[in-house]
């Protein structure tokens, strides 16, 4: 079998293993968001819950953040003109995903993100699926990652936290400065294999940067002949999370997408 072929073959089983991880079940909500052009992630608009919250300061309820220097980054596809780093200025991280019980506090005081108030448009049904109820966690353990939630409940969080979401080259530098310690398995707080990490949301999660800054391919074209675009094809785990990215809708809701926050800066 040719070079070519078995680059095909690779990113086929790369792409169906992520969506497996990924435990959604939406095979045609999936395939048409693959055929469409790449857009920028949903903007918050004043019909958005939460979309008026104040900037809380950095020292409420914040986690611990990680500073991530200004630096280069090498973007994972390939650019039509080959090879190019991107610049990206000095930001923090949060060194661990929000919590349940951060998130409940976040809940208990801003009622329009709660399980039976959110509306329908901003979150599927699945929303904190495995929480007892609105301001109940349950079985689920109050210190692990909270999961089931949606972009829209994620951004309203950080927002509140006097924060924003990161970018995916933001979190895709800081997973290269940090190691694989800053990826995250199963919920819990200890590093694990990249591959396999909890998913997590980014500000711009269906946007594909490319080494050249053209973002016109599809996510259908990218991934079929990913061996051949990517900078690294011995990465599995970031081909494993661009294209469970490029499967994404700010509205999903699954059991293992969770998100930490940034800010500017050192």
């Amino acid at each position: 079998m040719g070079t070519a072929k078995r680059r095909a073959r690779w990113a086929m089983f790369g792409v169906l293993g992520a969506l497996a991880l990924s435990g959604a079940s939406r095979p045609r909500q999936v395939a048409a968001h693959a055929q469409e052009p790449e857009r920028p992630a949903p903007r918050a608009t004043p019909d958005l819950p939460g979309a008026d919250l104040p900037d809380a300061p950095l020292s409420v309820n914040r986690a611990p953040q990680l500073s991530i220097p200004s630096g280069d980054f090498l973007p994972f596809y390939r650019g039509k003109d080959g090879s190019r780093p991107v610049r990206v200025e000095a930001f923090r991280i949060d060194a661990s995903p929000v919590t349940r019980e951060a998130f409940l506090r976040f809940v208990t005081d801003h009622p329009c993100w709660r399980r039976s108030r959110i509306g329908r448009l901003f979150s599927e049904p699945s929303y904190l699926g495995d929480w007892a109820g609105d301001l109940d966690l349950g079985s689920a353990a109050p210190s692990e990652a909270v999961t089931d939630v949606a972009w829209f409940a994620a951004k309203a969080y950080c927002a509140s936290m006097g924060a924003r979401l990161p970018s995916t080259v933001e979190w895709e530098r800081a997973l290269k400065v940090i190691g694989p310690s800053f990826a995250v398995t199963s919920g819990s707080a200890t590093g694990g294999s990249v591959a396999a990490s909890l998913w997590e949301w980014t500000r711009d999660f269906n946007f594909l940067p490319l080494a050249d800054g053209d973002v016109n391919d599809s996510a259908a074209n990218l991934f079929c002949g990913a061996g051949a675009r990517a900078t690294d094809a011995s990465d599995y785990g970031a081909f494993l999370r661009y294209s469970f990215r490029s499967s994404l809708k700010a509205d999903f809701a699954l059991k293992n997408l969770g998100f930490r926050c940034a800010v500017d800066g050192t």
